[in-house]
């Protein structure tokens, strides 16, 4: 083991302190950051803990291979969801589901909880945000109100959102299979996901909503929290949020039929939307996403998984050991992409039955592919620099003993009470960089070692880290002004921000003492 002392913890902090002290202090993009610490990474490695340039050169690699997995991931879904918006769906399932509720308490949980994390689900990257917020100022909620419903309400879904990202990022810098640590976070979600619930009533009308609106909160999060579990449990990480906040429309739908959520004394009447004319009914619009579920759903069955049980592509790379003695053991087909069940293979063969039915139903609109795919480099030209450069110096980190030494130190300080922070470190690594994603990337194995060091379950510590990076979506400054320019709130973002800090910093607590109390069970 390296030695720990306040040297050596300055020294293996620093990259991560070059990253905050740039995004934060200078303001500097995620690209711009991410460069700036992979360099002094790559300085600290050799210059301080014995890493030469085959070690580097093969942390950078890994860092490659792992930001290919998870890109593709990204490219996918977003090229799906502008295809989708190019053509007039999204549009379409808006209104629809809109128009599926009339009190106004019902509204903000349809909308700013339940269908912004099926949004989340489908394409992520502030997608939900900048589709739901301007929504819900249409129905008639103020502009602040609008932007930090959204911005909590869907925070939840952002882990498996995506098509799985960022739960995929988790499973691969832990090295913990997704059959244990899925289910697993999916049972920790639950409390998560009925906070933000009764968050989104007490932001729309105070706590007077919440006490109205109590039963149906609970009845509403119990289910969508069974169903992101159930699909975690089979091995749909990638639709365990689409899945969930899709039912999670029908129980608010059911429930708003009933008497629960009827009384609304005291609010102002919204607004309803019109629907327009469309060529499309919601269930055209909706077809991709029909399409990939039951792809998601093929994928699972026994006989596809073995039929591509030996269709993948992965690196194997060697073992090391640095001059220090830090050993790295080696790795076989490290980040393996399979054909048939990772995720981006199932969204480009939706794209292309989506395609093909649209064509041969005189739907499709000329350019929309191509129009599609521009406005997909230009969003995520910045997210695939950003990524690629954090996740190589978080891999150089890892594979010199830097971390290990930062999580030794954490557990030094904190000690038996460190579960409660836990969620916060995931918090820290959203705000920074934008994304859950890079989040896990950047502290999933410190929360590894960190357990280790302290003889505490690292399941549920990567568990929580992922949980609190998911949470952390409401404040992220990215997202905070993505919702507050499409509301007219350019040059207001900190009102925003005030106002979401402590919904999302008082749920994020309520997940520390959950994992207390699971570390202190199991």
């Amino acid at each position: 083991m390296l030695e720990l002392n306040v040297l050596n913890w300055f020294l293996a902090f620093l990259p991560l302190g070059v990253l905050l002290l740039t995004m934060l202090g200078f303001k500097w993009s995620a690209p711009r950051a991410g460069t700036a610490s992979w360099v002094v990474a790559l300085l600290c490695g050799w210059l301080f803990f014995g890493a030469d340039g085959f070690a580097l050169g093969i942390a950078c690699a890994k860092g490659l291979s792992l930001s290919l997995f998870v890109l593709l991931i990204i490219w996918a879904a977003v090229y799906l969801y502008n295809t989708v918006d190019n053509l007039g769906g999204i549009g379409v399932i808006g209104r629809s589901i809109t128009g599926l509720v009339k009190p106004r308490l019902g509204q903000a949980l349809l909308l700013a909880w339940v269908f912004s994390g099926f949004m989340q689900g489908i394409a992520g990257f502030g997608v939900p945000v900048a589709v739901v917020a301007p929504l819900m100022l249409m129905l008639g909620f103020p502009p602040v109100m609008s932007a930090v419903l959204v911005l909590v309400g869907h925070s939840w879904a952002v882990t498996f959102g995506s098509m799985g990202s960022s739960y995929y990022t988790i499973q691969l810098v832990t090295g913990i299979p997704g059959a244990v640590i899925g289910p697993t976070m999916a049972i920790l979600f639950a409390l998560p996901i009925v906070a933000s619930g009764f968050a989104v009533a007490m932001i729309a009308g105070g706590w007077s909503a919440a006490r109205r609106g109590a039963l149906a909160i609970v009845l509403t999060g119990v289910t969508v929290s069974f169903f992101v579990w159930l699909m975690a449990f089979w091995g749909a990480a990638q639709i365990a949020s689409i899945v969930p906040g899709l039912v999670g429309c029908g129980v608010v739908w059911l429930i708003c039929q009933t008497k629960l959520l009827r009384d609304d004394t005291g609010n102002i009447k919204a607004p309803q939307l019109t629907e327009q004319n469309h060529s499309l009914s919601f269930h055209i619009a909706f077809l991709p996403y029909y399409l990939l579920i039951l792809l998601t759903v093929v994928s699972q069955f026994p006989f596809v998984k073995a039929a591509g049980k030996h269709l993948y592509f992965g690196v194997d790379y060697p073992g090391l050991q640095t001059s220090l003695g830090y050993v790295v053991g080696p790795e076989k087909a490290y980040a393996k992409i399979q054909l048939f069940s990772h995720p981006a293979p199932l969204i480009l063969a939706t794209i292309l039955l989506t395609c093909l039915f649209f064509r041969s139903t005189g739907r499709w609109k000329k350019g929309a592919g191509t129009l599609a795919l521009r406005k997909t480099v230009r969003q995520c030209l910045r997210t695939t620099i950003g990524i690629a450069t954090m996740v190589m110096m978080a891999l150089i980190m890892t594979n010199t003993g830097m971390t290990e030494i930062i999580a030794n130190g954490i557990a030094r300080v904190t000690g038996a009470v460190f579960p409660i922070f836990s969620p916060y470190i995931g918090v820290l690594g959203c705000f920074m960089t934008g994304s859950n994603t890079n989040s896990n990337v950047m502290f999933g194995a410190l929360q590894i070692e960190t357990a280790q060091s302290l003889g505490i379950s690292p399941l549920i510590m990567a568990s929580v880290q992922s949980i609190g990076g998911s949470l952390g979506s409401a404040i992220a400054p990215a997202k905070v002004l993505i919702g507050s320019s499409l509301v007219g709130l350019a040059g207001r973002e900190h009102e925003v921000m005030r106002q979401a800090i402590p919904y999302c910093l008082g749920i994020v607590f309520l997940v520390g003492l959950e994992a207390l109390l699971a570390v202190w069970l199991f």
